[in-house]
């Protein structure tokens, strides 16, 4: 009996979802109307003012125990008509720029790396541009400087540890700088101890390397309670020093790679705390650089101070079927408690359905920065 209940409630909940249905392809049909008009009277698509209007009318409507609900549904009602306006109106020479006409990456860049020669960033530079040319700098925002002065044609850096966590100063140059990505990879970490060859575990008292490496490599360190870790601005550097120090009771965390290059010993291999380490790289460009196989959209923005305002955001993402990869906030600069947010996501923009969100989140949001389209290796 129960079951037989439960059939005849799901059959008139079916035949309530097929009202809801023709009443959404005629409330849609209203909104296409509303499109003409706002363009020929040169209105924008988004009246922040209509839609809390249609909020509060609904919520008082529905009653106290239901308002919060509907008006949850109408958000997102209203949502998908702003979209759809904006596909009416939209034309192709009205997609952005940056994702209209993109450049063909350059065979042999000139690419800006930070740090000395062995850094983890070379060796991710040679994995995306096996011809290209280094130049190693001293600091990330060096190399975001090389490229706006048009010294190098890429910079290399670093965005994500699968351990440490995401670099949060290179989201920010990022930012700071609105260069767009191009190109990624994410290279396997390989972190060991180096000393000199004549060095034992026991002489060691001191290790230098990049915060990063020193954070992948916690749990060894705290197992030689008489060493203290010092941070340095990049792995390699920190070998290379070891090196021109000549001092026994000095080691550095970095690459194997670095070993064979600054007369080093590999004093302890592979010391990092998880066995699969793996840094994430972009190459970022003054240039757009989009291939057919360009799977990875990235995108910096802010968010209006409403309540559910992320939640509405990333509700559009998931009706397009978009798979999120990546979402990371960062204090916003000269703001107090208030944030930029990043955001990866698997795509292309030749997608007309990611051209028109992108657009609209464009033309709706406080602030937005669109990082690239790019394949990621």
């Amino acid at each position: 009996m129960k079951n037989e209940a439960l059939e005849q409630i799901r059959l008139q909940i079916n035949q309530t979802d097929s009202q809801i249905t023709r009443l959404f392809a005629q409330r849609m049909e209203l909104v296409a109307q509303v499109a003409k008009i706002k363009q020929d009277a040169g209105l924008p698509v988004y009246d922040p003012a209509r839609e809390a209007q249609v909020l509060d009318r609904v919520g008082q409507a529905a009653g106290p125990e239901k308002a919060a609900y509907l008006r949850q549904v109408y958000q997102s009602l209203m949502d998908a008509s702003k979209d759809y306006e904006q596909v009416l109106l939209q034309t192709e020479n009205e997609i952005p720029g940056e994702m209209s006409s993109p450049d063909q990456l350059p065979c042999r860049p000139k690419v800006a790396c930070q740090g000395v020669a062995g850094a983890f960033s070379g060796e991710a530079a040679r994995r995306m541009f096996p011809q290209g040319e280094l130049v190693f700098v001293p600091s990330w925002e060096d190399a975001f400087e090389a490229v706006v002065q048009n010294q190098c044609d890429f910079a290399v850096l670093p965005v994500e540890n699968s351990l440490a966590g995401s670099v949060g100063q290179v989201y920010d140059l990022l930012l700071q700088y609105r260069l767009v990505i191009g190109l990624a990879c994410r290279l396997p970490v390989e972190q060991n101890l180096l000393a000199l060859p004549n060095a034992t575990l026991d002489d060691i008292t001191e290790i230098y390397s990049h915060p990063q490496g020193l954070a992948q490599c916690k749990k060894f360190c705290a197992g030689l309670p008489l060493a203290r870790t010092i941070p340095m601005e990049n792995t390699a550097a920190a070998a290379k020093m070891v090196a021109a120090l000549g001092d026994i009771h000095k080691a550095a965390i970095a690459s194997s790679y670095c070993a064979g290059i600054y007369g080093l010993q590999v004093l302890a291999p592979s010391i990092q705390t998880a066995e699969h380490n793996t840094t994430r790289f972009v190459a970022v460009s003054r240039h757009n650089y989009r291939s057919d196989h360009a799977n990875k959209i990235s995108l910096a923005f802010s968010l209006p101070h409403r309540p559910g305002a992320l939640n509405r955001l990333l509700s559009r993402f998931a009706a397009l079927d978009l798979n999120l990869t990546k979402i990371e906030s960062r204090p916003a600069s000269g703001k107090d408690f208030e944030y930029d947010f990043y955001l990866d996501f698997a795509g292309n923009t030749a997608s007309r359905e990611i051209q028109f969100l992108i657009h609209s989140l464009s033309e709706q949001l406080p602030a937005f920065t669109f990082l690239g389209n790019y394949q990621e290796l």
